[in-house]
């Protein structure tokens, strides 16, 4: 072979080896510059926003453990986001996650990617986590957010995070909720169980999504999958009782397995009776004995009752007065109440350390007392629907007096004996009784004509501004809300609460002094007495005074103008309010002009009435409200709006005062007026 020939055959080596790096090259640009694209058209989609997800990925991976053959669960979760905007890198550069003790984090991870000159990608590693406080707000207060937070990004980066959650209950596996604050592309929810588990799920508010369902049996295992695409960024409501009323979610639950070798299924929550055996062992060797202490506390607070009703009573009056209120939940302090003998020790407890007492001071005075747990109604949930732990976030205790189930609630020491709080109306008390017997008791709606304000307001006119009284005497929820307000703030914040609660006319409002009167036996009734002014709030034009009499106007911004709002709108407890507020006509003055009588409302939700009256000295304007239902449906908002309007038109409506010719030159408000009407309204 001749040089010449080998030289030639070198070139050619040499030549194939620079054109197989500059394919490799070509290659891994064309993957590269395929990727950007994607994202570039991801963007152009999503242009009106500054970041998305284009995939969030949760696995829930239930699985026999190699080691102990027990069941585990594990949850395996992507968060993959696209930085759109010029002010992404900034707005949007942090991922957050929750764990607990029942979903332990094990291990999490981010790495981003930033666009480099060459229309690929470069990878970095600039993801910095921080731990983040507790969560208020929620049931257990071990909940812990971490903060995945990314510098060094640009427009059109993206970044990955994951982490992992390993349960600790298998009646308590993660929900998967599709609602995040950006939008998302893509939601994937896999569930991989072996094929002897059974599993089910809760779907609730998915309609919107168009959730699409799979399942495939696949090596002794079963995959459920559900995927929602181009999901829009989460939209919060007010005047509802939580977000899950309206977030798209999914509640997955174990009903029962059958391990390897056994000869029988395992059940764990699938209905009623099997969560009444899964939380009695919670409670079941609870205050089995009590303490000498104690039990002599409840010989001398009962000594002299004739009835069981006394004595569920009294020990109700003695717990809401002595045991302070404090949440430390954590892990399974979230579900086991402590014995009443450390409360009583302590003289502090959360909602089933409260529970616990009252349980055991009722038995050992001789009633039928019960552990019972209760959703408030944060919980959208009934326990037909998923018999778990989901349904509830409270425990209270149940006495039964007879053919009557009363309640005992130590969380709240501003109702009376026999009174449920409001966030509990119409849900059901699961009444542990014992491994084999349970009672799901429905608190009732209390009803309106129970829960009234009564506001009579005295005014008389100074010039331009309106100076006046108000008696306000409140019946039922509204009586115990002010005595919440004076019980549970500092006196600045007291004032400040209590003036919102009575202001009338205008932002001019001046409240001078009011005094605030709470009973602490029987019913627990409240009064307000306060002395005001509101400036520049009568219009004089020549010789009329133009007065709108409408102070308070009650519903007038309850209109519904969100076209898009699907969830309905919450109204705390059913009310009967009266109104009443009477003008002294100034001397010299007469009644030229008197709105009419109006009525109206919306038909089993609330309604309305106004009417005027006059004489010469004075006229009265009266309005009575009476709110039937406690809930709006979005079928409902038209015509409520239509109703809200109407009403509105009413409170523009002002009477006329006119100087009398025959005293015209007397014509003016006299001082004298004020002092004559204050020293009336006070005597009454």
């Amino acid at each position: 072979m001749t040089s010449t020939k080998i030289h030639l055959m070198a070139i050619g080596k040499t030549a194939c080896l620079l054109m197989a790096g500059m394919l490799s090259t070509s290659s891994l640009m064309a993957q590269k510059t395929a990727e950007r694209l994607k994202n570039d058209s991801i963007a152009a989609k999503y242009k009106n926003e500054n970041a998305v997800y284009t995939n969030y990925v949760q696995k829930l991976v239930i699985k026999q453990d190699e080691e102990d053959g027990r069941l585990v669960a594990n949850t395996y979760v992507t968060m993959d986001k696209l930085i759109i905007s010029d002010l992404a890198p900034v707005t949007c550069n942090k991922d957050y996650f929750v764990y607990d003790d029942f979903n332990a984090l094990s291990n999490y991870s981010g790495i981003s990617q930033v666009p480099d000159k060459k229309g690929g990608y470069k990878r970095e590693e600039n993801c910095a986590f921080g731990e983040g406080g507790q969560l208020t707000g929620m049931f257990f207060d071990d909940l812990r957010e971490v903060q995945a937070y990314y510098t060094g990004l640009t427009k059109n980066a993206t970044t990955e995070t994951k982490y992992t959650l390993e349960n600790t209950d298998l009646s308590l596996i993660e929900d998967m909720y599709f609602s995040e604050e950006i939008p998302v592309l893509k939601y994937v929810f896999e569930v991989t169980v072996p094929k002897y588990v059974n599993i089910s799920f809760v779907l609730k508010n998915t309609e919107a999504i168009h959730l699409k369902q799979d399942k495939e049996e696949k090596d002794g295992k079963i995959i459920y999958t559900f995927t929602a695409s181009n999901v829009r960024a989460a939209k919060h409501y007010s005047r509802v009782p939580s977000a899950k009323y309206y977030i798209p979610h999914i509640l997955p639950y174990i009903t029962s397995y059958r391990l390897t070798g056994a000869k029988k299924d395992s059940v764990l929550l699938r209905d009623a009776d099997a969560l009444n055996k899964h939380h009695f062992a919670y409670v079941k060797d609870m205050n089995i004995k009590l303490d000498t202490p104690l039990v002599r506390v409840v010989k001398e607070i009962t000594k002299n009752d004739n009835t069981d009703r006394e004595k569920a009573a009294h020990i109700y009056n003695w717990i809401q007065k002595n045991i302070h209120y404090v949440a430390f939940e954590k892990g399974m302090q979230g579900f086991v109440p402590r014995p009443a003998d450390t409360v009583y020790k302590r003289m502090y407890g959360d909602c089933k350390d409260m529970a616990s007492m009252s349980m055991a001071m009722c038995r050992q005075a001789g009633l039928k007392a019960y552990f019972a747990t209760i959703g408030t109604t944060d919980i959208p949930y009934s326990i037909d629907e998923i018999p778990t732990q989901s349904c509830f976030n409270h425990m209270i205790c149940a006495v039964k007096l007879g053919e009557e189930w009363v309640f005992l609630d130590g969380t709240d020491n501003t109702q009376p004996f026999a009174a449920n709080r409001y966030d509990i109306q119409g849900k059901e008390a699961f009444i542990y009784m014992d491994a084999g017997h349970y009672k799901i008791v429905k608190i009732p709606v209390v009803p309106a004509d129970k829960n009234t304000v009564t506001d009579s307001t005295f005014i008389h006119l100074a010039d331009n501004n309106l100076q006046g009284n108000l008696v306000q005497h409140t019946t039922g929820y509204p009586a115990w809300d002010i005595a919440r307000i004076m019980m549970y703030n500092k006196e600045k914040d007291r004032d400040d609460r209590i003036r919102e609660e009575l202001m009338r006319g205008s932002e001019k409002y001046h409240m001078a002094k009011y005094n605030v009167s709470a009973k602490e036996k029987n019913d627990k009734d409240a009064s307000i007495t306060a002395d005001f002014t509101v400036e520049d709030y009568a219009h004089k034009v020549g010789k009329e005074y133009i007065v709108n009499m409408n102070l308070d106007r009650a519903y007038a911004n309850q209109r519904m103008n969100d076209s898009e709002r699907k969830v309905g709108f919450y109204y705390p407890y059913k009310e009967k309010t009266k109104e009443v507020v009477v003008l002294d006509i100034p001397e010299g003055y007469k009644v030229t002009h008197l709105p009419g009588a109006a009525h109206g409302g919306l038909e089993g939700v609330w309604s309305y009435k106004i009417s005027y009256a006059a004489d010469k000295k004075k006229i009265v304007l009266t309005k009575e409200y009476e709110q039937q239902a406690l809930s709006l449906s979005p079928g409902q908002f038209v015509n409520n709006n239509r109703i809200i309007d109407e009403l509105n038109h009413e409170y523009k409506e002002s009477v006329v005062l006119t100087i009398e010719k025959k005293n015209s030159k007397k014509a003016r408000p006299h001082e004298s007026v004020w002092s004559a009407n204050n020293s009336r309204s006070n005597k009454k």
